[in-house]
């Protein structure tokens, strides 16, 4: 544990050199507001193809949870093994663990975990969500290890509005939902608090969830030109795992499940975040503090155990200059700790393992912008990121747990067990990697826009990539050898945009070096040689009015280059998958939707010789209606997945994951 102190010593200096240079900038004021939460720069500076969903957005667009949202307005793949408010995202031609190439931050706290594990959704309402931003593409150097394919910004509520707000819904499957909250403002103090609850048995057997959280969030405006924002949330949720279904069983009886209801997670959360935000004459500054907690209790398949993660994040960033010409640096720091207890048996009494895991990675880097003639501007930065592992993992001689085998005593009994040297370790594993990025971009008119652009992209492996202590043995339990993913992609992009038009086109080349893969052969996870995607994504949104329709496609070709597989397609990555949604308004206050969305054929996960049966293709119809009743109150009601169709969301070696069939909503907003 020696060198990881070290790091964390090394950390604390660079906090309080940051915090010494905020302190000698200087105090001269400049009296206009700041433009909260958005010094990062990336919608007004860095040309790239992204989608911001607003609070009007996320009303309108008849979703009832985060991942939703995300399928229906940003066209992102979510691969659900459970239901709608479960997922892994995909962006850009990844197919397993799609996810840990996606960063996910939730005022910008990192919600990705340091593992495989998926974000937990659940303690994520979307009643309490009031923008999500979506960036597609390389974007290390500005968020560093995870971004690798894109960033997904969650940020919440945080008491801008004052009175009370109720939200209601029920549905098909005994579905039911509430959420609660009420502002207040006093001087130039604006304050939230809320709570929701939501509790569904689920379309598929054993597919129960549920799910309470609090949250709380305040701003406190110093001044004109100092803005202090906290938030916090916490929780408890429950979802059962139905688990998968050869291909014949999901043909004819899709609701079924896989298990006997015996498979399921119990999970405890906390989050909160602390944001200073500066302007003044010489440019602006902000300054980010996260904590995160969980606590998990799965049952999966005779294994029982316990994990723990937290989380503490800090993020200094400095600009200085104006927004068209600047000089920006900053940093992250991320302190991640992962403790385990597996256990023997379900009341959890005799442990025959544990684990705790620690990382900490601390990155700083550049980025700079600068307006040329006729219109041109040019923006480049750097990052170098180096990331600590302690890794200690001690597992029990199997023989000496137990004090009998059945009605006879255990003559091997011994309390407590000796040490299993061979399944045991204790390591420091330390990996670096850097990113770079540089984009060229043209406004010729103020709506075009048209850019070019490279990035230097990595990811680091998660912990259960390079360590074993879940339960799931690999050959080498703890592999150092097991390199960061890196890689180089290239963009170009054109964008439109006026009062009634939206149109962007962007076309992308991403080769990936060391991609990481589970073998199956060797059982544990390694470096893929290099792997290809090309493509292009697609986007009109159109408005007039009374009436609008919008569209986002994305076709990519993903292929391995390297190894006995050379040329095969890559595994769970659709050639295409795209969206589209109509809305009208026949009369005042009434407005009716459609939504339609595709996914094209793919290989099953852990196919890369593509000889497997393929998933097939799907589309699905949802319909919804929203009443306003008056500016305060509003009902509205959607159905999903008109037609009943009959699809997977994934599937690994013949197991396939159902998608969910078709499900009726009905809801109000309430506003005193």
């Amino acid at each position: 544990m020696g060198p990881l102190r070290h790091a964390k010593e090394a950390g604390a200096i660079v906090c309080l050199a940051v915090a010494s240079a905020f302190a000698q900038t200087g105090t001269t004021i400049v009296v206009t507001a700041p433009r909260l939460d958005d010094l990062d720069l990336m919608d007004t500076t860095s040309a790239a193809d992204s989608t911001t969903i607003d609070r009007e957005a996320i009303e309108s667009s008849g979703a009832s949870s985060v991942p939703e949202l995300l399928q229906k307005k940003a066209n992102l793949l979510m691969r659900a093994a459970t239901n709608s408010r479960d997922g892994q995202p995909a962006m850009r031609g990844f197919g397993d663990n799609s996810h840990l190439r996606v960063l996910v931050l939730v005022d910008g706290h990192p919600a990705s975990r340091p593992d495989m594990a998926g974000t937990d959704w659940q303690s994520i309402p979307l009643e309490n969500v009031e923008q999500v931003e979506v960036i597609r593409g390389g974007q290390n150097v500005l968020y560093g290890d995870r971004a690798l394919s894109g960033v997904i910004k969650i940020k919440t509520r945080r008491g801008e509005e004052s009175g009370i707000w109720l939200q209601g819904e029920a549905g098909t499957h005994h579905y039911r939902s509430g959420a609660a909250s009420f502002g207040a403002a006093a001087g130039n103090v604006e304050a939230t608090v809320g709570a929701n609850a939501y509790r569904d048995r689920g379309w598929r057997d054993h597919s129960e969830s549920d799910a309470v959280n609090l949250n709380a969030g305040a701003t406190w405006y110093v001044s004109d030109a100092d803005t202090l924002t906290f938030r916090a949330s916490g929780g408890q949720s429950h979802m059962q795992f139905p688990g998968p279904l050869t291909y014949e069983t999901m043909k004819k009886h899709p609701d079924r499940s896989g298990n006997l209801g015996d498979e399921f997670n119990d999970q405890w959360s906390g989050r909160a975040t602390l944001l200073y935000e500066t302007v003044r004459d010489w440019g602006a500054a902000r300054l980010n503090a996260g904590a995160s907690y969980c606590l998990r209790k799965p049952e999966l398949s005779g294994l029982y155990f316990r994990n723990r993660l937290s989380g503490y994040s800090l993020a200094p960033r400095v600009r200085l200059g104006s927004e068209e010409n600047f000089a920006m640096i900053g940093a992250d720091l991320l302190y991640e700790t992962l403790k385990q207890d597996n256990y023997w048996d379900e009341e959890r009494r005799v442990r025959e393992s544990w684990a705790e895991l620690d990382r900490l990675s601390a990155a700083p880097y550049l980025f700079g912008r600068r307006e040329l003639p006729a219109r041109f501007a040019a923006s480049a930065g750097g990052r170098w990121e180096g990331a600590a592992t302690d890794n200690r993992y001690v597992q029990y001689k199997h023989n000496q747990l137990l004090p009998n085998i059945g009605p006879f005593p255990n003559p091997n009994y011994k309390h407590p067990p000796d040490v299993d040297p061979a399944a045991s370790y204790d390591g420091t594993i330390r990996k670096q990697g850097w990113a770079a990025e540089t984009t060229l971009s043209w406004r010729p008119v103020d709506e075009t826009e048209f850019w070019c652009g490279y990035d230097r992209v990595y990811r680091y492996p998660t912990l259960d990539e390079t360590a074993s202590y879940q339960g799931y043995p690999l050959s080498d339990p703890l592999n150092e050898n097991l390199d960061p993913e890196r890689g180089n992609n290239y963009e170009i992009g054109a964008k439109y945009e006026d009062d009634r038009w939206m149109l962007s086109l962007t076309g992308f080349l991403l080769t990936l070096g060391n991609e990481i893969v589970y073998d199956d052969t060797q059982k544990l996870n390694r470096n893929l040689g290099e792997t290809k995607r090309e493509g292009c994504e697609a986007a009109v949104v159109w408005t007039a009015g009374r009436y609008g329709a919008s569209t986002r496609w994305s076709f990519v070709n993903a292929r391995l280059k390297d190894g006995e597989n050379k040329g095969k397609r890559v595994p769970l990555a659709p050639r295409a998958n795209g969206s589209v949604s109509l809305w009208v308004e026949p009369i005042p206050r009434l407005r009716l939707s459609f939504f339609y969305s595709y996914v094209s054929a793919r290989y099953q996960g852990n196919d890369e010789a593509n000889r497997r049966r393929k998933l097939d293709d799907f589309g699905l119809f949802g319909l919804g209606a929203q009443l306003s009743l008056s500016a305060d109150a509003t009902l509205y009601a959607n159905v999903d997945n008109l037609l009943n169709e009959t699809y997977a969301t994934t599937a690994y070696s013949g197991a396939y994951y159902p998608g969910e069939g078709r499900g009726f909503r009905l809801g109000f907003r309430l506003k005193y």
